[in-house]
């Protein structure tokens, strides 16, 4: 069904008056069908998040890895003490100097299946891995020293100019490397020494009030696209074999 609507989306665009009169017709089905997916995808990660955060943490505190919750995780643990509403991945971070291959061996025996990694520069200056636990996804973001002001870690994402090809953006955050434990939904979990100033740099001072408006435009500001590394940016997709399989409905 997906292939025979890409199809008829590819034939329509070439014929303008259709293409309009398609999405006057079809516009509100789409929106509603992509937010029911939307809203089942929430409830599934709501429902398995806590085990797999909780499996994570028992996996990197046993093998001494030094991670904290990242991102909106960080914001989860300090507004909400456990997982925002709209939450659909966990995002964690470690410094650069403390991963070791050893990382992503410990995780995948504690039933992890190792679904990204991304490299600038062969992970010289920059790496993330996206792991998933029973079809909860959990993002690793690994810190590098500051190149302008402040630490960075880097996402990727698809360049409008060459298809399957990523660029590099360095995500600039005053993340410090000492850790403290916060209770999280029941568990402990680290989150950075400063985790307030962190909140405050990405979300802005009110950010203990929840902000239905937020999106990832207001972080622009935070964002340094790796133009000049382009070329050096690897994406290896599923180096272990296809992901598993994405989690039933309902």
């Amino acid at each position: 069904m997906d292939k025979l609507i890409k199809k008829a989306k590819e034939v329509l665009e070439n014929q303008p008056f259709l293409y309009r009169l398609a999405g006057i017709i079809f516009g509100p089905i789409t929106r509603h069908r992509e937010r029911v997916e939307k809203a089942q995808k929430a409830a599934y990660f709501h429902a398995h998040a806590l085990e797999a955060l909780e499996k994570f943490v028992d996996c990197m505190e046993a093998g001494g890895f030094k991670y904290t919750l990242a991102f909106g995780s960080i914001l989860g643990a300090i507004r909400e003490h456990g997982f925002i509403k709209h939450d659909i991945d966990i995002d964690t971070s470690m410094w650069i100097d403390d991963f070791s291959p050893e990382v992503v061996t410990a995780l995948e025996k504690a039933g992890f299946t190792w679904l990204f990694c991304n490299l600038v520069d062969d992970g010289r200056l920059g790496r993330e891995d996206t792991f998933e636990y029973n079809g909860v996804r959990i993002d690793i973001f690994y810190f590098y020293p500051a190149i302008d002001t402040y630490p960075y870690c880097c996402d990727f994402v698809l360049r409008k100019e060459e298809k399957g090809k990523f660029m590099a953006r360095r995500i600039e955050v005053p993340y410090k490397r000492e850790r403290k434990k916060t209770h999280f939904e029941g568990i402990e979990v680290y989150i950075p020494e400063n985790a307030e100033e962190i909140c405050q740099f990405r979300y802005g001072p009110n950010y203990m009030t929840p902000d239905p408006s937020w999106n990832w435009v207001n972080e622009l500001k935070h964002l340094v696209e790796w133009k000049d590394k382009l070329d050096v940016t690897t994406h290896n997709k599923y180096p272990h074999g296809q992901p598993a399989t994405p989690p039933q409905k309902g």
